[in-house]
């Protein structure tokens, strides 16, 4: 089952772990682009099993913190949802020229309602 929320507009929700995935990220857009984000739950992540992933167009891309983890894992036992794949928006950041040369490494914030924030 897929549900569809959307937050306040206002991005709140930093995605860790995306260092890993720049690859996921420079292909998906700019900065500053809105793209549309999956949440996956992984009850069987060797690290974390209350982890959740999060995806663009199939392709984790990072996760949720901990903490942010556990709460939003929580709001969805009590929408009696517990085992719902999530999408919402989220907003790429960096990928800008820095003045050496290089590029800044992209980040993705989400735009989820505060259960998550």
């Amino acid at each position: 089952m897929e549900i569809e929320v959307a937050g306040p507009g206002a991005f709140g929700v930093d995605v860790v772990g995306e260092s890993r995935y720049q690859g996921v990220l420079e292909g998906a857009v700019d900065d500053g682009a809105i793209v549309d984000v999956v949440l996956i739950l992984e009850d069987e992540n060797p690290y974390d099993d209350q982890a959740v992933a999060v995806t663009i167009g199939g392709q984790r891309c990072g996760y949720l913190s901990r903490a942010d983890a556990r709460r939003y894992r929580g709001a969805l036992a009590a929408a009696e949802a517990p085992r719902a794949n999530v999408r919402c928006k989220g907003k790429i950041t960096g990928g800008f020229a820095t003045s050496d040369g290089g590029r800044a490494h992209y980040g993705l914030r989400l735009d989820l309602p505060d259960f998550a924030s």
